[in-house]
């Protein structure tokens, strides 16, 4: 009796895996989809068209197909519009492998199909409309991996949008020009897109259509860190989300909208509103669980509990690897994670999770992620005082940073090229002059910013380790700086161009010009004479003063006993507190204000440099700052102290910045003064 027993269960514990029954679930983003979609493959004799194994449609994009009651196993197969003339294909219409699945338990696999062998042609003459949806679908496939092919494609959208009677495809190619806009950094532009497509679905009643784009109009917003038109778009999203969101394919994007809002009250500090929308979005999530995850990992770390932290970071890492396949959710909780073990000082688990996050980043391909990464692996490795490993990535990190520069000077570039297209084609004759011109000036800034950034790397590491890293450092702040002020300036032209005030736009540019010549021949030192450095001033406040129609007076004074040749300071080191005074001070009066700056020696070294506005005084300014949650912060200023630590310590200096708030005899604010003293040579 006990070997009946025991050959029993060693046969069905043999055998456990033949009996076993999975499901299958595939879905499919065909973004140039007209036609079903069907299965073909092992699980039904590689029938093309059967309709027993057509995909559902889930929404304009996504279509899905369940197979229940799988066996274990390999699994082939391909996707059809019906028949093997209308298989699936690479992006350049190149046949593409069997699509393969190990079935080893429940799975959900998603493909984007990129190209079909019938739209290669069939000998049928295609209609506007068949073009632009087909447009359209390729413009969103490229959009993440070959951002020239999809404007090469969106550009065609635009003016075929306009030919047909067809207002949802029109907002759909509206949709694709925001995108771009949004991914090539020109943020104002596709808001200003996203905006006219909200109009057209508004006009249209589609409750679904209208919800996605409040919630693609709040991210830029939050972007922006305009958190209070983020909120209002966001809480629209919820509003107007269809009844069937749980089953739709972007409720993930859903989940993400109500933890946005979540962490706008959490940073308010009104913690029950937070816990509210943290538990709707993991109602809505359901499995999906690792945005709730980052969420409450946020507010576990706002509230000082590192251990709950830790626990929803984790759990966040691994669903977003193991079931969602998020790697971009994984970076942002690995991230967190070495900064919690950091702070606790468990450096080899704060190593360990750097790590991670340095490989998923290198992994997705994104720059500033993986800047910040090698960033904090040197730290981490300097606070080990394991000084080579440290240098090695600092060094890692500054030359990421220098391929990012050139890859906006490209973005910028094709930021221009997109814009002009894009109005070139509804613009009149004499418009259209103008946007080449616009596009020959962009090109022209792209070179000059080009070669500015070449001067900022030629310099090398010198001998000892302390002076190589803080030099490094040096010309990571300097080449931050110059970008900083170029990219307003150019920014400023653009506009005078579009709104065709050649004149204007014409004296701007050739201030302009003289001011990247100046920048120029000074970038390849560390110091520059101080006649240089009056000069670039000047320029600097005539070019704001035109831009803001003479919203305010300036004046530079000088001690005649200054040697202004002789006299050598850092290069742009002024210039941001003086943009600070401009900004912060003198606009927002109602009045026209008037700027000081003064020059004068201290003694045979030290020279003392005011800054003096009549202003609204910082405790205005801040009070206006202070109406949205998210502060916009003055990146000039940051780098110009940073810069002054360095230097300090770079040439043992002294100097100094103090900040004084000025007032009349009845204690009302009336300006700020900004003092510099700095050591010269």
């Amino acid at each position: 009796m006990s070997k009946a027993i025991f050959w029993t269960l060693l046969f069905f514990g043999s055998s456990t895996e033949l009996f076993c029954q999975y499901s299958l679930q595939i879905q499919v983003d065909d973004f140039l989809q007209k036609d079903p979609i069907y299965l073909s493959g092992d699980v039904n004799n590689w029938d093309p068209g059967n309709n027993k194994y057509i995909l559902t449609k889930e929404n304009y994009f996504r279509k899905s197909i369940v197979l229940n009651n799988l066996s274990p196993g390999n699994y082939s197969f391909k996707l059809t519009r019906g028949n093997w003339q209308t298989v699936e294909t690479a992006k350049d219409g190149d046949d593409i492998p069997n699509r393969l699945i190990k079935l080893t338990g429940d799975t959900a696999v998603l493909f984007t199909v990129a190209g079909w062998k019938d739209l290669k042609g069939n000998g049928k003459p295609m209609t506007d409309a068949d073009r632009l949806e087909k447009l359209i679908g390729i413009a969103f496939t490229y959009l993440n991996t070959n951002i020239d092919s999809s404007i090469k494609y969106a550009i065609e959208t635009y003016s075929l949008a306009s030919t047909i009677d067809n207002p949802n495809m029109k907002a759909r190619a509206v949709n694709i020009q925001g995108e771009i806009f949004l991914k090539l950094g020109n943020i104002e532009k596709a808001l200003e897109l996203f905006n006219e497509g909200l109009n057209i679905q508004l006009k249209l009643k589609d409750s679904g259509a209208i919800s996605f784009l409040h919630t693609q109009i709040g991210d830029v917003f939050w972007q922006k860190q305009d958190t209070t038109n983020a909120l209002n778009h966001y809480r629209e999203a919820v509003r107007l989300s269809p009844s069937y969101i749980k089953a739709h394919p972007l409720h993930e994007t859903m989940c993400k909208v109500y933890c946005n809002i979540g962490r706008i009250h959490l940073y308010r500090n009104q913690y029950d509103s937070a816990q509210w929308y943290g538990n709707q979005s993991a109602i809505m999530g359901g499995d999906i669980s690792a945005v709730t995850d980052l969420f409450w990992g946020e507010m576990a770390q706002h509230q000082n509990n590192k251990v709950a932290a830790i626990h929803y970071y984790r759990s966040g890492a691994n669903h977003s690897l193991n079931y969602e396949n998020n790697h971009r959710m994984a970076l942002q909780c690995f991230e967190r994670l070495s900064s919690i073990y950091q702070t606790m000082q468990f450096a080899d688990s704060a190593l360990s999770y750097a790590r991670e996050a340095l490989a998923i980043s290198s992994e997705l391909r994104n720059s500033d992620a993986q800047q910040q990464a090698y960033l904090h692996v040197a730290t981490l490795f300097k606070e080990q005082k394991i000084y080579d490993s440290a240098f090695y990535y600092q060094q890692k990190a500054l030359e990421l940073y220098s391929r990012q520069l050139s890859t906006e000077k490209e973005r910028l570039t094709l930021n221009a090229y997109f814009n002009s297209k894009i109005n070139s084609q509804t613009s009149t004759a004499l418009e259209n002059q103008n946007k080449l011109r616009n596009w020959m000036f962009a090109m022209l800034g792209a070179l000059v910013l080009l070669t500015l950034l070449i001067f900022f790397y030629r310099s090398r590491l010198q001998s000892t380790y302390d002076r190589k890293m803080k030099e490094v450092e040096m010309r990571a702040l300097r080449a931050q700086m110059n970008p900083h002020f170029i990219f307003n300036c150019l920014g400023s032209i653009n506009r005078y161009i579009v709104k065709s005030d050649t004149k204007t736009a014409s004296n701007y540019l050739t201030k302009f010009s003289k001011l990247i010549r100046l920048i120029l021949d000074n970038s390849a030192s560390d110091h520059i004479s101080l006649e240089a450095e009056i000069q670039t001033l000047q320029l600097y406040l005539d070019m704001e003063s035109l831009r803001f129609d003479y919203a305010f007076d300036y004046e530079i004074q000088k001690d005649e006993s200054l040697d202004e040749s002789g006299i050598q300071i850092p290069s742009m080191l002024i210039q941001p507190y003086v943009e600070n005074a401009i900004w912060h001070g003198l606009l927002q009066k109602e009045e026209k204000g008037k700027l000081w700056i003064r020059f004068r020696l201290i003694n045979s070294n030290m020279l003392n440099v005011e800054i003096e506005d009549n202003g609204i005084g910082r405790e205005k300014a801040a009070e206006m700052k202070s109406k949205d949650l998210i502060k916009q912060k003055s990146y000039g200023m940051q780098i110009s102290r940073d810069r002054i630590n360095l230097i300090n310590n770079l040439y043992n200096l002294n100097n100094t910045i103090s900040i004084l708030d000025l007032s009349d005899e009845k204690g009302y604010a009336t300006g700020t003064k900004i003092i510099l003293q700095i050591p010269f040579t």
